[in-house]
């Protein structure tokens, strides 16, 4: 798919879970996601600067054989731009992994995978301008017991590079862990969330929670977060309310994508709006009120 694109072999790699299932470390796919990372530069359409997931258009032919892979493989390619936090385009944290057709998949070293959420974590708590909740809790619950899998299999064999990185990088994921059960972090009341709009829009509909096979045209999902997975079936959706996540959310990226009014980091709709409450989302006032 990538050669079609124009994108060669040296452009890109994959890294998280798929890369250590290659790499011969027992950690479980995340919802049938394949982390990849590519060069920037090598991505054949335009994208501005701040945008941290690369996805084709919808529309185009390269959008449909990127649907069209997802639905032979039962695996959705989560691509991500280098340079990246704590990666750089021109460095080589990679080895090849050679398939039995004799064709070669450049994948992430496990301590890299450690330290590279480490610093990740490290660059938004002393960013200025932006801070963790532009991901969401989750995502550093899944990094947590992702390092710790690296980290017992690691000892296992011996792997001593991989144990040190793994020492270093678990607390950075215990605090970013907690800095979602503060709770000061949200605030709302009864019948109304508040969150951060990620794509304005005002609409009514109906609450739908996230169920496979869920028709969710015209209603609004109401989420804990949104996975790549999920996109083929909440594209449709009216509106998409989610508690965690933030401007880097896969919620935030879809809903800029799909022009859906969306908000994100509300901390509690999930709890607060059940399945066929009607609802009123205002996403540039940065509130969702249940209708009477």
């Amino acid at each position: 798919m990538f050669e079609g694109w124009g994108i060669s072999p040296d452009d890109w790699y994959v890294t998280g879970e798929a890369s250590m299932v290659l790499g011969g470390y027992p950690v479980d796919y995340r919802d049938g996601i394949i982390d990849v990372l590519i060069c920037r530069n090598a991505w054949p359409w335009p994208r501005p600067e701040e945008v941290g997931n690369l996805m084709p258009d919808e529309g185009t032919k390269a959008h449909g054989e990127f649907e069209a892979f997802v639905k032979k493989h039962g695996k959705t390619p989560d691509l991500h731009p280098l340079p990246h936090v704590g990666l750089r385009a021109e460095d080589r944290f990679e080895h090849t992994y050679w398939l039995p057709d004799e064709s070669g998949v450049r994948v992430a070293y496990p301590w890299v995978q450690a330290l590279h959420r480490k610093t990740i974590i490290e660059f938004y708590e002393e960013s200025s301008t932006l801070d963790l909740d532009v991901f969401d809790q989750k995502k550093f619950i899944r990094w947590k017991e992702f390092i710790e899998t690296i980290q017992d299999y690691g000892r296992s064999i011996g792997d001593e590079k991989a144990i040190k990185a793994c020492q270093l990088a678990l607390p950075a994921c215990h605090r970013a862990i907690a800095f979602f059960d503060d709770d000061t972090y949200y605030d709302h009341k009864d019948g109304v969330v508040t969150g951060r709009s990620a794509y304005d829009g005002v609409v009514e509909g109906e609450v739908r929670h996230w169920e496979t096979g869920e028709d969710f045209t015209g209603k609004i999902a109401v989420l804990t977060h949104l996975t790549p997975a999920q996109v083929t079936t909440l594209r449709h959706a009216a509106g998409i309310i989610t508690d965690q996540g933030g401007t880097l959310s896969h919620a935030a990226i879809i809903a800029r994508e799909y022009k859906i009014p969306t908000l994100i980091g509300t901390g509690c709709a999930t709890r607060v709006f059940k399945v066929g409450d009607r609802i009123l989302l205002h996403t540039a006032s940065g509130e969702a009120r249940k209708l009477v």
